[in-house]
Formats: C-alpha cells, sequence, structure tokens
C-alpha cells in the first residue's frame, strides 16, 4: 500500500464469503482459494486461527499488533456477513478493547448495518472506519443513501472493482472522509476506464471530498488503448499517476486525524 507497510495490519476473523453483486463476479478470495487448492468451498464462511489476533500477545505480554496501527479487518470476507452473525460480538469487544487501535472494514452488505453494531455503538466507535463499496451507478444509487443515514463516525465510499462510470455527486459532503477508487484484478478481469476514474475524482475536488486512486486493475483502458497490467503493477502504476486529492503520510486522508502511537512509524 505504500512504502511504510509497518503501519498497516491486517486481521482476518473469518474467511469465505457469498456473492450479492455484479462487483463480486470475480472475487479475488474465489481466486485466491482456487490457486491454493483450498478443499473448503470460497462461499463457506468459517472462522480463522487469527480470531482473536487483536488481544493476542507475545511472549513478553506486548501486543502482537502494536498500539497505533491501521487494521485492515475482515478482507477476505464481509464483515457483515449474516453467516459471522454468531461471532461478531467478540469483534467488536476487541476492537473496543484496542482503542490504540484503527480498524477499516469495507462492505457490500450497508443494508445490514444497523443489524449488526453492538447496543453501545452510539454515534459509531471513535476508531472504526467503515467504507461502503459501490461498483456501478445501481449499486450506489441503492447502498449510498442507506450509507449516509447511518450513524458512523468515519465514513469511506470505495469505489472497487469499478465497472462503469459513475455519478457519486448526491452523497458527497463532509461526512465522506475519502472515495478510494480502483480497478478489477485478475486473468478475467473487466475494464477499468480512465476517464471514468477521473470523473470521479473530478466529482469529490468540486466537494472537496479526499480522493484516492488505489489500483488500476488487470485492464486498464486509458485514451481508448487497452493495457494489461500485470498484478504487481497495479498499485504503483496508480499512484504514479498523481491524482489523489488531499491524501496525506501514509495514505490517510489529510482530513482524518490518525495518531500513530508508536514514533517508529515517523520519517
Amino acid at each position: 500500500m505504500s512504502e511504510h507497510w509497518e503501519v498497516y495490519a491486517d486481521w482476518n476473523p473469518w474467511h469465505g464469503c457469498t456473492k450479492i453483486s455484479p462487483g463480486c463476479k470475480f472475487c479475488y478470495v474465489y481466486r485466491q482459494d482456487e490457486m491454493y487448492g483450498s478443499e473448503i468451498a470460497s462461499s463457506l464462511c468459517r472462522k480463522t486461527a487469527n480470531f482473536n489476533l487483536p488481544v493476542k500477545r507475545r511472549r513478553d505480554k506486548s501486543w502482537k499488533i502494536e498500539s497505533g496501527k491501521l487494521v485492515f479487518t475482515c478482507f477476505t470476507s464481509d464483515f457483515l456477513l449474516q453467516d459471522a452473525d454468531e461471532w461478531r460480538t467478540d469483534c467488536w469487544r476487541m476492537m473496543k478493547e484496542r482503542s490504540d487501535l484503527w480498524f477499516y472494514f469495507f462492505t457490500k452488505r450497508i443494508d445490514r448495518f444497523m443489524q449488526c453494531v453492538p447496543d453501545d455503538w452510539g454515534m459509531g466507535y471513535e476508531n472504526v472506519i467503515v467504507g461502503c463499496t459501490v461498483e456501478n451507478q445501481e449499486m450506489a444509487d441503492y447502498r449510498l443513501p442507506i450509507f449516509r443515514s447511518l450513524p458512523i463516525r468515519h465514513k469511506a465510499i470505495i469505489a472497487s472493482p469499478l465497472l462503469t462510470a459513475m455519478d457519486l455527486t448526491p452523497w458527497l459532503d463532509e461526512a465522506i472522509e475519502e472515495v478510494s477508487v480502483g480497478g478489477e484484478s485478475g486473468v478475467d478481469a473487466r475494464p477499468c476506464d480512465y476517464n471514468w476514474v477521473l470523473s470521479i475524482r473530478e466529482q469529490c475536488v468540486a466537494k472537496d471530498v479526499p480522493f484516492r486512486f488505489h489500483q488500476t486493475g488487470a485492464r486498464f483502458v486509458k485514451d481508448g488503448r487497452t493495457y494489461r497490467v500485470r498484478r504487481c503493477h497495479q498499485l504503483s502504476q496508480a499512484h504514479k499517476a498523481n491524482i489523489d486529492y488531499k491524501i496525506g503520510k501514509y495514505l490517510v486522508p489529510e482530513t482524518v486525524k490518525f495518531e500513530w502511537k508508536d514514533t517508529d512509524y515517523h520519517d
């Protein structure tokens, strides 16, 4: 994600997900499971050995995930997946206990959000960021009005995999801390047109909302020409486009005041 990988951590309390919308068609979780020869179907949700990772300690009693990190949460499933309802309460508890960490999850199931929050959620936990994923105009028109109405302190819109041009203008305001855009990866990836990316950037700039182009995708269209971009270059090529807006250190929006508690993370 950047040259400072040490400020990030991954936590996948469960693995496996069911496909619910066009963006799921070539899901990277399914591809990875097939690549590594998983004997369990990707659609079957199961707890992982790292379920309790945020509260695990080393032999010297220090946290396995050090204070101040941004924890990408449940990226091999969906945190609001119905199949995981019985486990989610423990995850919220760990998030609250580790108030020295930031937890960031994306979801295509924002319509389940209020069914899934803990009793003490209130206006949201201060250290939890929720990204609502939209891949086309239909999904934006359905999910984003719901997202806008929800009590969440830190909101981001994830336009990925970007499958069509989109107008996000009606939902861009000071409550949205970031819009992050990316194309689809994989051999069967659908095209991502640079004009769609630039259009969303223009919408964000007009509304003064931070914008990040995080990934080109495998089939990137620019000036009418389609480029095949290898997986290892999809992040770096997006970064080289140099079109991010109000994105600061560690690829965090300038408007979000993250406090990296471990001074070793600073330049």
